[in-house]
């Protein structure tokens, strides 16, 4: 072979050798925020203490006290002299749709990651692990999940829980019939009106609602049994590898420095330390740089 054509063949391997890192590097997204200093976050405006509108209508709890830190960091990764957020408040389905549409750059809610999701969204490194619980009054004759049988169950419509839900009550032989309602406000309030006899959602959400949610029904319990295993992370646009860096630096950073502890116990330190599994995930994600 010609030793001219030798040195464009070589000249060709080295730039195939280099694409993917220049592809690393290029993010259309982290462009965008770069350039108009903020960033679009979608969040779940009733799913307290993860991610709710306070009193004064501003977003707050576990999740975007978290995602707050995650954008602090972002802004130092950038560069930037300031980073506004634009929040976008929207059911679990609505928040998803935006972000795979490419009208929102991150989600912080409590969204569940699945296969079937990162079809058409990416997951940061996940940021909680709940799981799926059922709630009634607190004297209800319904005490486990066959107790079910014949009865009605709210659920929020679009979330894990609804399929989750399904699936333990076929596998059972449970003949229940599940309620969908547009949100998780809806589900509380059908059960504390005695439209449906439970309401079914991630239990970290169920406690928050008991707790905070004024209600003719004073208290409440959960039924003991393990329905799913939800971990929770952040939903970023598909095919933007650098964003996903970013965001997963950011907490990697977080978990490392011993801030998680804060923000857990300022949301849910009320209901006691993280479990094992928790408090494994924490440390499991320290991912040295």
């Amino acid at each position: 072979m010609p030793l001219h054509r030798m040195q464009g063949l070589r000249r060709l391997l080295c730039l195939a050798l280099l694409l993917p890192g220049l592809a690393l590097a290029q993010s259309a997204v982290l462009d965008r925020i770069k350039s108009s200093k903020t960033i679009r976050v979608a969040f779940a405006e009733d799913s307290l203490p993860f991610s709710y509108r306070a009193e004064n209508r501003e977003p707050a709890g576990y999740s975007v006290d978290l995602c707050r830190r995650v954008v602090a960091r972002l802004q130092a990764q950038l560069k930037l002299d300031r980073l506004s957020i634009e929040w976008l408040g929207a059911t679990t389905p609505e928040r998803l749709k935006l972000v795979a549409a490419g009208k929102a750059d991150l989600e912080c809610g409590v969204t569940t990651h699945t296969l079937k999701r990162q079809e058409t969204v990416e997951f940061s490194l996940p940021v909680f692990i709940d799981g799926a619980g059922v709630m009634v009054p607190k004297g209800s004759p319904i005490v486990t999940l066959p107790g079910l049988d014949g009865k009605k169950i709210a659920v929020a419509r679009g979330t894990t829980t609804e399929l989750r839900m399904r699936e333990a009550l076929e596998k059972r032989s449970i003949k229940a019939e599940l309620v969908p309602m547009a949100d998780r406000h809806g589900a509380m309030a059908a059960l504390d009106r005695g439209e449906v006899d439970a309401y079914a959602g991630d239990r970290g959400v169920l406690y928050g609602q008991a707790i905070t949610t004024p209600t003719r029904t004073p208290e409440w319990t959960m039924l003991q049994a393990e329905i799913s295993y939800e971990p929770y992370a952040f939903a970023m646009p598909r095919g933007d590898p650098a964003l996903r860096l970013a965001v997963n630096r950011a907490l990697s950073s977080i978990y490392r420095k011993g801030e998680i502890e804060d923000v857990y116990g300022r949301w849910l330190g009320r209901f006691g330390p993280p479990h094992a599994l928790l408090q494994a995930m924490y440390v499991l994600n320290q991912i040295p740089e």
